[in-house]
């Protein structure tokens, strides 16, 4: 059983890390294209990137949803509601993305004076939003879909599709933003082309991929959008509470941001530098967590209860144990990574290692309420558990004392960070592994 469950987590969770790798790596390289062009653009592309993060945060919570249903119905191997539920994660998906993209075409000034006063990032920024704003219907076919596919256990299509859409961006923001090859150098507006081109590819190449296999979701349209009031309700019983969670989660830590950029710019950059380092760290963490909640949700799907919780047990123990080898590699190797980049002041190096040393030290406890949370209890169908942690942990503990140890006590930085854990982390995991031992979070979603 151990063989197979490791032959089957890698084959799940390896390429599923593999693209968010892609993704994080692609975020640097965009950052790196503009960072030529002056503060002021580099500025304006991470202005309007909020906006454009906080959409797919939704678009997150609405597949992490889906995922949970979908993941059951194919273990229960019922696959009309897998088809179901997948037209209405679309519907809901397309919904968002109108009122994201009304918004940031007819109205960018005004999103954009929520973040920054200054008149000249304003007007760039708008130049970049007007454009991105067009991607929005695309972001949300992609992410549903590539769940979707994720949760029958198609984990090779996300990840080729994804490694198309990253080359062809990459490649696009060369040529447009310099001018290379014959183009005209149109500066943020070839970063907005590049960005709007590479993800309407990445839709193209994921319908090539449904129409031409001989899965589920090669069907009529009609299949996917023949809904019924019934299971609409159902569906958003378990999926709304998954993006309320997402989007509370988000306010938290934009706050945390707050409070962290006003500890001064040397600080900040120190902190972003960490950020960055730590993001590509937390891939490992994500493919554990995808690979838990397909397995978890399959298994549960088909009827054997028993054998879900031995199964996320598994996940629940080799999530400190990865995150002592994660660790323990990133503090041996921070120094010569945070060498290879321009950091400016000596301060910003050493605050930005000091982080990463922190954060190491914390991993093996940092993302157990991760994969409990995401990965076992949404895979469960418990998907509101998480809202009421998150409220107790963040909104009662954590963001009142880092925003009074920041703002009031003002305590050096890197006691904050340490707080922001201490506070978040210690009772998100008592409480998630009180929840996961009660197996309460175990509810079979399907017609079984």
């Amino acid at each position: 059983m151990n063989k197979n469950f490791f032959k089957n987590m890698f084959r799940l969770a390896l390429p599923i890390a593999m693209q968010q790798l892609l993704v994080s790596c692609a975020q640097l390289v965009d950052t790196a294209m503009v960072t030529r062009l002056g503060n002021v653009v580099v500025s304006s592309v991470g202005v309007s990137s909020r906006w454009i993060f906080l959409m797919n945060l939704f678009y997150f919570g609405i597949s992490s949803g889906s995922a949970a249903m979908i993941s059951q119905f194919w273990g229960a191997k019922e696959k009309k509601n897998i088809q179901k539920s997948y037209g209405i994660a679309l519907i809901f998906g397309a919904a968002v993305a109108i009122l994201f993209t009304l918004a940031m075409f007819f109205f960018p000034q005004y999103l954009i004076r929520v973040f920054t006063s200054e008149q000249a990032v304003i007007d760039t920024s708008v130049q970049y939003m007007q454009i991105v704003a067009f991607m929005g219907i695309f972001s949300a076919f992609n992410q549903i879909t590539c769940t979707a596919l994720r949760a029958t256990e198609r984990v090779n299509p996300p990840l080729i599709t994804s490694f198309a859409a990253v080359a062809l961006n990459t490649l696009l923001n060369y040529v447009l933003i310099y001018g290379k090859l014959g183009f005209p150098a149109m500066g943020i507006r070839g970063a907005a082309i590049a960005t709007l081109s590479s993800t309407a590819f990445q839709s193209l190449l994921l319908i090539v991929v449904l129409r031409s296999s001989k899965q589920i979701f090669n069907a009529p349209l009609k299949t996917f959008f023949n809904l019924d009031k019934t299971f609409f309700r159902r569906f958003s019983i378990v999926c709304l509470p998954v993006v309320f969670n997402e989007v509370a989660w988000a306010m938290g830590t934009n706050i945390y941001s707050m409070v962290f950029a006003r500890q001064g710019s040397e600080a900040y950059a120190g902190y972003t530098v960490f950020s960055s380092i730590e993001q590509i760290a937390f891939v490992f963490f994500v493919g554990i967590c995808h690979a838990c909640s397909i397995m978890t949700g399959k298994t549960i799907g088909e009827g054997d209860e028993k054998g879900a919780y031995k199964l996320a047990k598994k996940f629940v123990i080799m999530t400190p144990i990865i995150g002592v080898i994660t660790g323990t590699a990133l503090i041996f190797t921070r120094e010569p990574i945070l060498s290879l980049l321009e950091i400016e002041t000596q301060g910003a190096f050493d605050l930005a290692s000091n982080l990463i040393l922190l954060y190491c030290l914390w991993l093996p406890i940092r993302n157990i309420p991760y994969t409990l949370i995401v990965g076992t209890f949404r895979a469960g169908g418990d998907t509101k558990i998480g809202i009421y942690y998150d409220c107790i942990s963040l909104y009662l503990l954590s963001v009142p004392v880092v925003a009074i140890l920041g703002l009031v006590v003002k305590v050096d930085f890197i006691y904050l960070i340490a707080a922001m854990y201490l506070c978040e982390d210690i009772p998100k995991t008592i409480l998630s592994l009180l929840r996961f031992k009660s197996k309460r979070w175990i509810k079979n979603l399907t017609d079984k």
